[in-house]
């Protein structure tokens, strides 16, 4: 079985491969009712790959803002 491949609009092609948050598993069609929440929500939860904890291989707190190509951990 084929997968689409992970996507999110929390997470910027900036971002570290490694960021992860359980909206990035639930695969549906944008409607015109999520469409209306689409602003950048505060209160996702991100971990990170490696670690599968909130923070990542360099100790840090992993987010959309945190993980970016300034880390030492990060990959692209």
């Amino acid at each position: 079985m084929e997968h689409p491949p992970l996507t999110s609009r929390h997470i910027t092609p900036r971002a570290c491969t490694h960021l992860r948050h359980k909206g990035m598993y639930v695969f549906a069609e944008p409607t015109l009712e999520t469409e209306a929440y689409a602003e950048e929500i505060e209160a996702t939860a991100f971990w990170c790959s490696c670690t599968q904890k909130a923070f990542g291989p360099d100790g840090h707190p992993v987010g959309a803002r945190h993980c970016h190509a300034d880390r030492s951990c990060c990959e692209h």
